[in-house]
């Protein structure tokens, strides 16, 4: 071997070492419900789907096809998880929609005035904002002129939250979650078409094994309200979860539909870093047998100062 061979060794070796190290992270966060670090993961599916496809392209174009074959095989997993949001499995039954909006403002955030001028130009029927600390709650009162229903929850520290609506509220709950007693909120509203229950959450990031138990128990809260409300269920917030999260299996199990499918799923948190962007912001819906639930369309937001982009859906039943 030369000292140029030696130095610079070839790339199809290094690609495919590349490829099968990026193909043991969603594999090890299948194991997410064994450690909670294993969880973490789960939440990259899209940059371990990206990475590759384009090991699988370079080993091909270097005609490496035994090791291209090898890089394709650890690209199923990211694959069959991304795959679904590619998908939306219910018909577009027509008709008018409604439309819906869940945006973590972030306490920190002081984009008041563009916040306010992105609310009034999307025109949401409702818009959850976590996030909402006593500053945010007096700048976000000129919604009233547009949305005279709304529930403020100021609470200490990052989990407060504000609900502006168009539409009536009927009656309202703050239920607590977990150990350390987070508020879900728990609204019944009256809609076009009769009346639905919406949830607004927003959970504990889980960067700690205490921390992601709660997140994990206030998701479990959850479904286990969702099996006791009769009717149709809206759930808008930032839960600190990807869909792919193990944490979310419960709501899953539970019949809820996220509106990512058919939509993709963008990241909605640390854009500016592809690298570490995810989608951790949601609206999901459960319907019911006679009155099925259909996304029409769903978009995320501008950068509005926050760490989070807002998450806009259309739905319709």
């Amino acid at each position: 071997m030369t000292w140029r061979g030696f130095l610079l060794p070839k790339p199809a070796p290094l690609i495919a070492r590349a490829a099968v190290l990026t193909g043991l992270f969603p594999i090890l966060g299948l194991l997410g419900g064994t450690f909670w670090a294993l969880d973490l993961f789960n939440h990259f599916q899209r940059q371990y789907f990206l990475i590759l496809l384009l090991t699988t392209l370079a080993l091909l174009a270097l005609k490496s096809f035994r090791l291209a074959a090898l890089s394709a095989a650890m690209l199923i997993t990211p694959l069959a998880r991304i795959a679904p949001t590619w998908v939306n499995p219910t018909p577009d039954p027509g008709g008018p929609s409604l439309r819906v909006a869940a945006f973590n403002v972030l306490s920190a955030n002081r984009n008041h005035d563009d916040t306010l001028a992105w609310i009034r130009q999307t025109d949401p029927d409702l818009i959850f904002l976590p996030e909402v600390d006593p500053v945010w709650s007096v700048s976000l009162k000129p919604l009233l002129a547009t949305h005279p229903h709304s529930i403020d929850h100021i609470i200490e520290g990052n989990f407060g939250f504000a609900l502006y609506s168009k539409l009536p509220i009927l009656e309202h709950r703050i239920h607590p979650c977990g150990q350390m007693r987070l508020p879900l909120l728990i609204a019944k509203i009256s809609g076009p078409l009769g009346d639905f229950t919406l949830l607004g959450a927003h959970p504990v990031p889980p960067t700690t094994a205490f921390w992601a138990s709660e997140r994990d128990a206030f998701l479990m809260e959850i479904a286990r309200i969702s099996r006791s409300t009769p009717g149709p269920i809206l759930l808008l917030g930032d839960l600190n979860a990807t869909r792919w999260s193990h944490g979310m299996h419960p709501i899953f199990q539970n019949g809820w539909i996220d509106t990512s499918n058919g939509h993709g799923a963008p990241p909605t948190w640390m854009n500016a870093n592809p690298l570490v962007a995810i989608p951790i912001d949601h609206v999901m819906f459960r319907p019911t047998p006679n009155r099925p639930f259909h996304c029409r369309d769903r978009t995320i937001g501008p950068h509005l100062g926050s760490d989070h982009r807002p998450v806009i859906a259309e739905i319709i039943w």
